[in-house]
């Protein structure tokens, strides 16, 4: 593969001109320039926006990045990487993907001190996130996907969890629903400042008040024992929950996996419902998942927009967005089962998906409906 130093001397010139004809940074002479595409083009060279972020013309460049500290991607998070790799291509752009630990601030300054990259995106947010002081300082443009609690000075573009929480508590309070689980992440996510983590177990106390709706919060850990322990956590409450609002996407089928082995029927005995899962997520476990969730590819697609703008603009004007949800009815939920006839037949999954109040997506569960 051709590199910048072998058409500099095809061209016979030095390798800091070919440079030059690529960003544009210097004047060159229309000769000169012809020369060196001329060569560009025997060679079969073509620069990439990575080359051209080393060579100093911060042109082309954004960095994603996702702390390593957290855990590995789910398929919901690359559902926001993917989305916003391909958009910042649409834009121009290409996207790195940065995933040191979110405490090690030394690193990052490190990599903002090398002039690599024209902005970067942040996931994964915390109330008091220790990255914002680094990336404010270097003057390098920024964009978080979620929010920390102060929020001024920066621009974000997160979901409306408030909103996803009344559109949940609403759908399985219209179904019938009395009680209900909120399956959240461990204590020590929520200690450590996860902005979803605090914003969903705050949002759900009002909307499942309003509807008499008593709640019982359990936090387990990101993976799918923490799912089979939630089960069995809840198999001692009295009297037993018939719903689980679940924001802890590892868990979820591990859970689900735990009360099929007990002999409880899904969505018959216990709904599900997943708060903020990607389709590929939801469609792939059995029963497929009711989901209330954000536009995940819009959100992503925003904050890249948001983020180029600054670039351009140069603008210290701030972006704050959320974005509303939507519920999409799959197999996962239906009415309870009435405790008074427990053979009773339930084509309430079928009836639940009938009901389509405003926000829902999806007609009739594609799964296991109530038997």
């Amino acid at each position: 593969m051709a590199t910048r130093a072998d058409v500099a001397r095809l061209a016979g010139v030095s390798p800091s001109t070919v440079t030059y004809v690529l960003n544009g940074q210097r004047s060159v002479t229309a000769r000169t320039k012809a020369r060196v595409k001329a060569a560009m083009r025997e060679l079969n060279y073509v620069p990439n926006a990575f080359a051209r972020g080393l060579a100093g013309s911060h042109r082309g460049l954004l960095a994603l990045h996702f702390p390593t500290d957290v855990h590995g991607f789910t398929p919901t998070e690359f559902a926001y990487v993917s989305a916003a790799t391909d958009h910042a291509r649409k834009l121009g752009y290409q996207l790195l993907l940065w995933t040191n630990r979110i405490t090690d601030v030394e690193e990052l300054h490190a990599l903002l001190g090398q002039s690599i990259v024209d902005g970067v995106l942040l996931m994964e947010v915390v109330a008091e996130d220790p990255r914002l002081e680094v990336i404010r300082d270097s003057g390098v443009p920024f964009v978080t996907i979620g929010r920390p609690d102060d929020a001024r000075g920066i621009s974000f573009v997160d979901s409306d969890y408030r909103a996803m929480l009344r559109l949940a508590v609403d759908y399985l309070a219209d179904l019938g629903h009395r009680s209900l689980v909120v399956l959240g992440q461990s204590t020590a996510n929520l200690e450590r400042g996860a902005g979803p983590t605090r914003r969903i177990t705050d949002a759900v106390e009002e909307p499942a008040r309003s509807r008499g709706m008593a709640v019982t919060p359990i936090n387990v850990e990101f993976s799918s024992a923490g799912g089979a322990e939630a089960f069995r956590r809840l198999l001692l409450l009295h009297p037993q929950p018939t719903a689980v609002v679940a924001y802890n996407e590892l868990a979820v089928p591990g859970l689900i996996g735990a009360a099929t082995a007990e002999g409880f029927l899904i969505p018959d005995q216990l709904s599900v419902l997943a708060i903020g899962l990607s389709v590929l997520s939801a469609e792939s476990c059995t029963p497929e998942l009711t989901t209330v969730t954000p536009p995940i590819s819009r959100i992503a697609q925003r904050a890249v927009e948001i983020l180029a703008g600054a670039i351009r603009k140069k603008s210290s004007e701030q972006v704050h967005e959320l974005m509303d949800p939507s519920l999409t009815v799959r197999a996962s939920t239906c009415e309870p089962r009435s405790p008074a006839d427990p053979h009773a037949s339930a084509s309430a999954a079928s009836r639940s998906a009938d009901m389509r109040p405003n926000g829902v997506e999806g007609l009739r569960p594609s799964g296991p409906q109530c038997r």
